[in-house]
């Protein structure tokens, strides 16, 4: 199973396996099944104890190169290991329970191509089984501000340019458990644009098994270190204890109450004079996302209020 071509892929696609279970073939077809066919297909089989193994050795398929870890190390180490493996010119993340679309490596490939600025590129997917289609933030000046507040990209749809990769030793930051992708594109802002286009290209499947299901509250308590970590790398300074409270209220939309409107609208401020100095974010783009903030944190005393 191994691909011994001397000439690298066009596209790498990376996808660690952990007890994948009924979904996994169908994960594995989707991609096998793209229009787009310059690639290597890198699956790492962490440490599954059910019958991953089996199902993955089940293909037989030149672009597929398997990779077995003796224990479970964990999903994001995995990646890690998966995109230093990886000779394509672009990384493509896959996960073992979502479905890629059949031009999900066609269309992202193109967008790459031309357009050289971007270093990291998502898409609109479709949550099964409900078949909803978010919508996300397709601005990138916009997109790089809302990451103060959380991951506004899905991560398995993501395409990754690697020579910015490699030129920024950008890898996942395997501290950050259960939240390193959040990170990863956080810390890439620093370098390079990251961008949403809206074709719908991946199935993101919704079941009690994933992390972010299964493991949100830990998920969180690594997300508020990336939030917090964000004011202190992009705009060069350290909120005491009560401000960094009232900021994560702020970043996670949480109810804020009406005797702290004062204290927040001296916080909203007190971000934009500091972006004023760095000069990290666009600055209307931000006054607009913190106001949208507030006004969410706020919604709910005009609520009662009303009732």
């Amino acid at each position: 199973m191994i691909n011994l071509s001397t000439r690298p892929p066009s596209v790498s696609v990376v996808m660690p396996v952990y007890n994948g279970g009924q979904y996994l073939t169908e994960s594995i077809q989707s991609i096998l099944n793209q229009t787009f066919i310059d690639f290597e297909f890198i699956i790492i089989d962490d440490g599954s104890t059910d019958q991953s193994t089996n199902t993955i050795s089940s293909f037989h398929d030149k672009r597929i190169i398997f990779q077995k870890n003796q224990k479970n190390i964990g999903n994001y180490r995995s990646r890690n290991i998966g995109m230093k493996l990886a000779r394509g010119k672009y990384i493509c993340v896959m996960d073992a329970d979502d479905v890629a679309f059949p031009d999900r490596l066609a269309k992202q490939h193109a967008y790459m191509e031309q357009n050289k600025d971007i270093g990291i590129c998502g898409s609109f997917i479709q949550i099964i089984p409900s078949g909803h289609c978010p919508r996300f933030i397709t601005d990138i000046e916009y997109l790089k501000v809302a990451f103060l507040s959380n991951n506004y990209c899905s991560h398995p749809s993501l395409i990754l340019r690697k020579e910015l990769l490699n030129k920024h030793q950008l890898y996942y930051n395997e501290e950050y458990y259960y939240a390193a992708d959040f990170d990863l594109c956080a810390r890439a802002f620093q370098f390079f644009n990251i961008h949403n286009i809206s074709d719908k290209l991946l199935q993101y499947r919704r079941h009690s098994g994933q992390i972010s299901t299964a493991k949100y509250a830990e998920q969180q308590k690594y997300a508020d270190s990336i939030r917090i970590n964000q004011l202190i790398e992009n705009l060069k300074f350290k909120p005491e204890e009560i401000a960094t409270s009232l900021h994560l209220k702020l970043m996670k939309k949480e109810h804020i109450a009406e005797e702290l409107k004062t204290d927040l609208e001296s916080w909203i401020e007190t971000i934009i004079i500091k972006n004023n100095i760095s000069k990290y974010y666009e600055d209307e783009r931000l006054r607009s996302f913190l106001v949208y903030l507030s006004e969410e944190c706020l919604r709910s005393n005009t609520l009662k209020i009303g009732n």
